[in-house]
């Protein structure tokens, strides 16, 4: 597949980002699993209007991480899990499509945007369209990211004027900062 210049998935993204929010914020107020996230930004996310979710969703790079390590196989489908995590099942389903064609549209664009390892785009690339569906179903397969970067969740939430948002937009692309960045010096929210 061509690689394009422009990210191209970046608004399918930002989609995603707003769904993950909203799907996170609801299982907060019925007091379900919230994925990993960071317990300093449940407050604000369970407190959040919607003009700041789509403010926070806007992020360039996936709010959410894929786990598709070596260990992660798809599983059978069971009823009883249909069920009851319906919602999950197609919040992860959603997720797996879009990182799907990104790592084949782009490599490049799935590592920046989604947050996937070489070897995770390759698996997408390998999978197949059934096998795609029953690794939905996986268990722990869909969390949070960033999970141990409490600073950056409540810098999302916080960040409300354009310099802070351009900091943050920086942030995002350049891959790896995320991780250096804190031993450093977190960075200061614009107020």
């Amino acid at each position: 597949m061509p690689v394009s210049p422009n990210l191209d998935h970046l608004q399918q993204v930002q989609e995603l980002n707003r769904a993950f929010l909203a799907f996170i914020q609801a299982r907060l107020h019925e007091q379900l699993d919230c994925l990993g996230l960071p317990t300093a930004a449940r407050s604000a996310l369970r407190l959040a209007s919607p003009a700041l979710l789509d403010t926070v969703a806007a992020f360039p790079q996936a709010l959410f991480r894929l786990r598709l390590g070596p260990n992660v196989s798809p599983v059978l489908h069971d009823a009883a899990r249909f069920t009851s995590d319906a919602s999950l099942h197609e919040m992860v389903s959603a997720i797996l499509w879009s990182a799907r064609y990104a790592s084949w549209y782009s490599a490049y664009q799935a590592r920046l945007l989604f947050g996937l390892e070489a070897a995770e785009i390759q698996r997408l690339r390998a999978l197949p369209l059934a096998e795609l569906q029953r690794l939905a179903w996986t268990a722990g397969i869909l969390q949070c990211a960033f999970i141990d970067k409490n600073w950056l969740w409540q810098w999302l939430f916080r960040a409300t004027q354009p310099e802070a948002r351009q900091q943050l937009t920086l942030l995002a692309l350049q891959p790896g900062i995320e991780r250096d960045w804190p031993q450093r010096r977190p960075p200061q929210p614009v107020a």
